[in-house]
């Protein structure tokens, strides 16, 4: 096989096709040798060393180094290339500082912005519908006093979620490492169960306790990051990502196409302004990603005062988040 046609073949496999922007990116991650051997996944090291030339020993050290850099996921089946463009983004762009250098973040970078939107609005991003669910922030929960203890299920409570999750891990945010679009805190997407494992094993993410996955949680609310859950098909959780507008590859295109509702599902919970206790301050405004709350007059009062656009509300909580007059709570939908 001809070097140029290992990469169509990599790209192929990804579900990808015609795409040069991630062609780049593959002749920048492997060289046609290493691409060669990630076409052959999965298979035994013994066989793996029979077809490349490579000594086991070697092909072992290789695979282990894949691993590493984000290239392949441990299956049933053993190690297997990439399943697709999303998997292959996230993995490598979570690993350890020392596979990642500014090139590999501006072709990635590039890819998002040339390519990306273009192949959602076309229907590319067809799998993702209803596929990420949001998260209402705790601490929006905690300034509710008419939610009972028994209306918030056990998978959209964050603290129990974590609590349930064994290891826990802490990597980078794929999306902001690669996008540099905002200064929200990078060290904020908190992996569980089998996808901490995965993190931990191949040096990308760092075991962290209980309280920790929680104050990590707490800071990313404050922050202004929307809590978000990519459910696999058994639900079982793996990852809670902390998204920002400005850098998230799916979250952000969402809302440049305007089909948020396609790719998110919505919280069961929504938000609700006491317009007596609102200042007019505008600070859920600026909070609010969905331009779901906007500035309209309350007569009798002569201030602006926030309006809830409830249809347009995703339930993140955000916005209670940072209302120091308590005027917003978030109340079953």
């Amino acid at each position: 096989m001809g070097t140029s046609d290992v990469y169509t073949e990599l790209v192929a496999r990804l579900n990808y096709t015609g795409s040069e922007s991630l062609l780049r990116i593959l002749q920048k991650l492997v060289t046609s040798e290493e691409g060669k051997l990630l076409l052959t996944l999965p298979a035994e090291p013994a066989e793996l060393a029979q077809k490349s030339g490579l000594d086991e020993e070697m092909v072992q050290r290789k695979l282990r180094e894949f691993l590493e850099r984000g290239l392949v996921i441990p299956t049933s089946k053993g190690f297997c290339f990439a399943r697709d463009v999303t998997q292959l983004h996230d993995a490598t762009l979570s690993s350890a500082e020392k596979w990642i250098d500014t090139e590999i973040l501006d072709l990635w970078k590039d890819l998002q912005e040339t390519e990306w939107i273009q192949r959602m609005a076309s229907g590319f991003g067809d799998s993702y519908v209803q596929f990420i669910r949001v998260l209402p922030a705790w601490k929006a929960i905690e300034r509710s006093p008419n939610i009972s203890a028994g209306e918030l299920l056990p998978d959209e409570n964050i603290r129990e979620l974590i609590r349930g999750a064994d290891p826990i891990a802490v990597i980078p945010c794929s999306c902001r490492r690669s996008m540099r679009e905002c200064d929200a805190p990078l060290d904020v997407c908190l992996q569980f169960n089998r996808g901490a494992e995965y993190a931990i094993n191949r040096g990308a993410g760092r075991r962290i306790s209980l309280e920790e996955a929680i104050a990590i949680a707490e800071q990313a609310e404050e922050a202004g990051l929307v809590h978000t859950w990519p459910m696999a098909a058994s639900r079982r959780l793996n990852e809670i990502c902390n998204c920002c507008k400005d850098c998230c590859a799916i979250f952000a295109i969402g809302l440049k196409l305007g089909n948020m509702e396609q790719i998110l599902e919505k919280s069961r919970f929504r938000a609700e302004i006491d317009q007596d206790l609102c200042t007019g301050c505008q600070d859920c405004v600026e909070r609010c990603f969905f331009e779901a709350i906007e500035m309209k007059k309350s007569p009798p009062a002569k201030k602006l005062k926030a309006t809830i656009d409830k249809g347009g509300c995703f339930g993140c909580g955000l916005c209670a988040v940072v209302c120091d007059p308590g005027a917003i709570t978030m109340k079953l939908d």
